[in-house]
């Protein structure tokens, strides 16, 4: 059964009955059958994991992942966290301690990868290649992860198997959470922990747990150990904790003019929240029942993400000196640009111009908008996590001048929303959309990922000769240039192969490495110039996924194999699939 099918009047009901069975006995469901929705959820991450990785580029396609990398690196071989990267460390690095230079990025994007270098440093001698080869595949590991705890997830929320398994697969393939899977960025890698964060904090309600409340907290310390201004989100996420509602009271709004209506119920909700949450602290002061279990609950997830705080604070003094400092702002300073711009153009640029667009890259989306209405009344706490989550982020991100994350494939620092929003698109109710209209949505929008990983991203900035800082000189640049659309045009010229004037594969600083970060023209070049200049390198015209641009390199120069590579992801399809069929043939046995 498709999961469009979930549209069916049936269906609906059949989902709603099966929540209701759920919250009445919950031992009595799928939910909590962890053998065979433990094999699924395996097989999904497997699956989901090979198809990542054989899109990957392969490479650094960033000076940030470069910049990670060369922590994460220097961190084995020295042990310390510091940059020492003859092209990048000189404006991707501030001074810190003993005169050494550091990176202003927090420590889990270096941290998580370092197995993976580690590897390529043991498998290929000095050679480094394989290193930054292996290092690409950080956020398609951790994003892979996002698939098996959003499918455990809707089991929870009272979806059967397939209708679970089917919605997971249009979250993984049919939003940006897999194109910002394979990208050195590291924004997939928070939609995980935010995720896992929500997941455990919600557990922790339902099944009264104190261990998943401590899970769920340090889910989201990890997130603030990435940035900082994740804690905005962190209020939203512990709301997971609390069983029930805070404070409810009675609606009598007085009568009057349509503004003065809203002004009353504005202070109407505001009273009762503030009310509700004294109600709420008193209750659990005087050691009342689950309002208590609750607060303990929620106060044990936000000790949690205070210990990522904590660590947080000690890793800026190890490179550093001071608790506070972690270069940020010595690195904006130095940089020239400003930290904030046009809160307008910020906010529309993420919501619908034509080059950022959130619903334009994940046309999906609209399933969560319309859905969450029906999510809000059958799983009130979620949604409200959701909601207060996305006003708090798209209502910072609008404010700094950088909203669009550039240089990037789509509004990436939104990417921590989506799974987040995918918990409600099977909640669409059935007269919103037809079956029909749902597959071409996600026909579009699996097709709009797709396009993403076929040319190199720069390529859309160098031809268009942008500036480093472009966004600052320009608030409305993305209502004049799409990257979405250009980016028909640049997939349909891969058919020509590069251009006669290529005569290297990278723009590389070492042309004889294919892994390495490509960078832009040297700094005293004028950028008009880039149209023409990036017509000397092979990269920008070659497939993007790495199967596709390494077979035209001589083997001697390519990081690994490529056939062994190759069997070695069909193998992890097919265990994959096997989990996946194992578990489904295991439910219908029951």
């Amino acid at each position: 059964m498709s999961g469009a099918n979930l549209l069916e009047p049936a269906n609906v009901a059949s989902v709603v009955g099966f929540c209701r069975k759920q919250e009445a006995d919950p031992s009595s469901v799928d939910a909590v059958d962890t053998g065979k929705n433990g094999l699924i959820a395996c097989g999904i991450f497997l699956i989901v994991l090979a198809i990542y990785a054989l899109s990957n580029p392969g490479r650094i396609d960033i000076t940030d992942g470069e910049a990670r990398f060369d922590v994460a690196h220097n961190w084995l071989v020295t042990g310390r966290p510091i940059m020492r990267d003859r092209w990048i460390a000189p404006f991707m690095s501030v001074p810190g301690r003993g005169e050494l230079r550091y990176s202003y990025y927090g420590a889990p994007a270096s941290v998580f990868s370092m197995p993976l270098v580690w590897l390529g440093l043991h498998t290929s001698g000095p050679a480094i290649q394989r290193s930054q080869f292996l290092f690409s595949f950080t956020s398609s590991i951790i994003g892979a992860g996002i698939a098996p705890v959003l499918f455990l997830f809707y089991l929870e929320l009272g979806l059967i198997q397939r209708k679970a398994f089917a919605w997971t697969m249009v979250s993984s393939f049919a939003t940006l959470v897999w194109p910002s899977s394979n990208t050195t960025f590291d924004n997939a890698q928070h939609a995980f922990f935010a995720l896992a964060a929500a997941y455990f904090g919600f557990l922790s309600a339902r099944r009264r747990s104190l261990g998943f409340a401590v899970l769920g907290g340090l889910m989201g310390g990890i997130l603030v150990l990435y940035q900082g201004y994740f804690l905005l989100i962190i209020p939203a996420l512990a709301l997971l904790t609390v069983e029930g509602e805070v404070g409810e009271g009675s609606e009598n709004l007085a009568p009057g003019t349509k503004s003065e209506a809203i002004l009353s119920r504005i202070a109407f909700s505001a009273n009762r929240a503030v009310r509700g949450v004294m109600a709420f602290i008193d209750a659990a002061w005087q050691g009342k029942g689950e309002t208590r279990s609750s607060c303990v609950r929620c106060c044990v997830f936000l000790a949690g993400v205070g210990l990522g705080l904590i660590v947080s604070f000690a890793y800026n003094h190890l490179r550093f000196g001071a608790w506070l400092d972690d270069g940020k702002v010595r690195a904006i300073t130095a940089s020239t640009y400003p930290l904030f711009g046009n809160p307008m153009a910020g906010l529309l640029t993420l919501l619908i111009s034509p080059g950022k667009s959130i619903l334009l890259y994940s046309p999906t989306l609209i399933f969560g908008f319309l859905g969450i209405g029906y999510f809000w009344r059958q799983h009130r706490k979620i949604a409200q996590a959701v909601v207060l989550s996305t006003i708090a982020l798209v209502s910072f991100l609008s404010c700094i001048d950088f909203a669009a994350g550039d240089w990037c494939w789509g509004p990436r620092y939104l990417t921590i929303l989506l799974p987040l929003w995918a918990l409600a698109f099977p909640f669409i109710p059935v007269k919103r959309l037809s079956q029909h209209t749902v597959l071409a949505i996600v026909g579009v929008s699996f097709l709009v990922q797709a396009m993403s990983l076929t040319v190199e991203t720069q390529r859309f900035f160098f031809e268009r000769g942008f500036k480093d800082y472009f966004w600052v000189e320009d608030k409305w640049v993305y209502f004049k240039h799409s990257a979405l659309f250009a980016r028909v045009g640049e997939t349909l010229t891969l058919a020509d192969g590069p251009p006669s004037t290529a005569r290297f594969f990278s723009s590389a600083p070492a042309t004889e490495g294919c892994t390495y970060t490509i960078l832009g023209p040297p700094p005293q070049w004028p950028r008009s110039i880039s149209p023409i200049w990036m017509r000397n390198f092979k990269i920008y015209y070659l497939p993007r996924p790495w199967p596709l641009w390494m077979s035209y390199l001589p083997p001697a120069l390519r990081p690994v194999r490529i056939g062994d590579w190759l069997l070695g992801l069909f193998g992890l399809t097919v265990l994959g699939a096997g989990l996946i069929h194992r578990g489904f043939q295991q439910g219908s046995e029951r």
